[in-house]
């Protein structure tokens, strides 16, 4: 009996902490989740709005687009995974408004070193180079931001060629556009980022007729939109979202477009504007 009455109270005692483990679990284990929102200015009407999350998995970075409410002038994108890093999208009226991501680590330096002109063109010469044996006919660089450590890259690339195998259709453009990231390891020569070098943003089978209607506009300032769990909410004053330009293109945050590097011309030559930065600046 007293061998019993001692266990009664440690089986009760046991079988309560399950219960309350039970209980607290699916709390716990609960993923958090945060949201974006924002006040937009944007000339045009917004016809449609999404979040994008960029996930790494082991065969790459996955895109997971969301669905956002755009009413009276306000963003509202609710329920998002944290951490998470988003990219905004937007259609309006003309077209499409996407943001890419331009952020970096920082550099070593205590005083933060733009991306100078020699790094620039480095970095355009060893792409062109890769860009001589690609699959892509036409390659062009939208934009490029970094540091004198680190670089993001912005590529359109174009197949305008017939190509075999992949369900090809005659007539079929393939259309990709892709971020690329490259590192200045121990002051050496510059080279892509060793654990992703680029991810695809867009990747399309499109026709002549529908390529040239495009109206897709690439803005950094749309794009790289971290939550935290210390900081799972993004509240944004103003958010300008510019109109679509004319074709495929990038533009700065102050609305003026980037200017674009043609590094394979593929049937076209390269334009006379397509030059590093005169002012030793970030382009």
């Amino acid at each position: 009996m007293k061998t019993i009455s001692h266990g009664l109270p440690r089986i009760q005692w046991r079988l309560g902490l399950w219960l309350a483990c039970a209980l607290v679990s699916p709390l716990a284990a609960s993923p958090q989740t945060g949201s974006i929102r924002a006040t937009i200015d944007c000339p045009e009407p917004i016809l449609g709005a999404w979040v994008i999350a960029r996930a790494d998995t082991s065969i790459g970075v996955e895109s997971r687009p969301r669905p956002a409410r755009v009413d009276q002038g306000k963003l509202v994108a609710d329920n998002l995974p944290v951490p998470g890093r988003y990219d905004l999208r937007f259609e309006t009226k003309s077209g499409i408004v996407q943001g890419w991501d331009a952020t970096l680590p920082a550099s070593d330096y205590v005083e933060e070193q733009p991306l100078d002109v020699a790094s620039w063109q480095t970095i355009i010469r060893k792409m062109a180079k890769m860009a001589k044996r690609g699959f892509a006919d036409r390659v062009v660089i939208l934009d490029i931001q970094g540091n004198i450590q680190n670089a993001a890259v912005l590529v359109t690339r174009l197949r305008t060629r017939a190509f075999t195998g992949g369900g090809y259709k005659p007539g079929e453009w393939v259309w990709r556009v892709e971020r690329w990231q490259w590192e200045y390891p121990d002051e050496d020569t510059w080279a892509p980022f060793q654990d992703r070098p680029y991810y695809t943003l867009e990747r399309k089978r499109i026709y002549k007729k529908q390529f040239e209607a495009l109206q897709t506009t690439y803005c950094r300032h749309l794009g790289g939109i971290t939550l935290t769990q210390q900081h799972p909410e993004r509240i944004i004053d103003v958010l300008r979202v510019p109109p679509p330009k004319e074709g495929v293109c990038a533009l700065q945050p102050d609305g003026e477009r980037a200017e674009p590097v043609t590094i394979k011309p593929g049937a076209k030559t390269s334009s006379s504007q397509d030059r590093p930065p005169s002012n030793g600046g970030s382009p």
